[in-house]
């Protein structure tokens, strides 16, 4: 499937999508979506995962959102009913959507701009949506050590944007999820058949809530 999706992109993309799928259970995730409405995806990359989403049933359709406009203008010939591309950062963000999914994000913003970042996804998600979250589980050592390097080479190729390696344990995330007003938090450890501690976090917005921006929690 994506393959074929990806088969007129530069052969450097096809590679990228084929370690970055190959690397992170996005199946396991996909499992979590819910049956129907729209996905966003939130530092999307080269738009895999949303475009799985849609391929797979598992969205009606799909938003990949995506900072690093050279992932996105890499990606162009990738064409799918139901998904698109978007470059920007969530002050790009417009109306709702049933479900938001943030694949290896969170760790590459600095630990003060994470209660902002997860306002904007819950204000993003229609009452009752699911948030998607995974993370890496920093307190697995051996895993942690080798995630830190795989990142680092990452830099170093000019791969990734962000300017920090920030991680919390997921007592400290699941907690967090509840203080920004989250629900029905569940944490699904996914990492036995990988070289990295993967860990996702399921949370559910508050059917009828306001939407939760930055400002009011000042």
């Amino acid at each position: 499937m994506l393959r074929r999706a990806y088969a007129g992109a530069p052969r450097t993309v096809r590679l990228h999508v084929l370690g970055r799928f190959l690397s992170c259970p996005m199946l396991p995730v996909l499992a979590r979506l819910p049956a129907r409405g729209r996905l966003l995806d939130l530092g999307a990359g080269h738009g895999a995962f949303a475009l799985l989403a849609v391929a797979t049933g598992a969205a009606e359709s799909s938003v990949a959102l995506e900072p690093d406009f050279r992932k996105l203008l890499a990606s162009t010939r990738v064409r799918r009913p139901g998904l698109r591309l978007v470059a920007g950062y969530t002050d790009a963000l417009r109306g709702q959507f049933a479900a938001v999914s943030v694949l290896d994000v969170l760790y590459r913003l600095p630990l003060e701009r994470w209660d902002a970042f997860l306002a904007a996804t819950h204000d993003a998600l229609e009452p009752g949506g699911v948030l998607l979250l995974k993370e890496i589980d920093p307190t697995h050592r051996l895993k942690g050590a080798w995630n830190r390097l795989q990142e680092r080479g990452a830099d170093l190729l000019g791969l990734t944007l962000g300017d920090a390696f920030t991680y919390e344990p997921p007592t400290a995330i699941t907690a967090r999820l509840a203080r920004l007003g989250f629900r029905d938090i569940d944490t699904i450890y996914l990492g036995a058949r990988y070289p990295h501690a993967h860990v996702l976090y399921s949370a559910r917005k508050k059917p009828g809530r306001e939407p939760l921006t930055a400002a009011s929690m000042q």
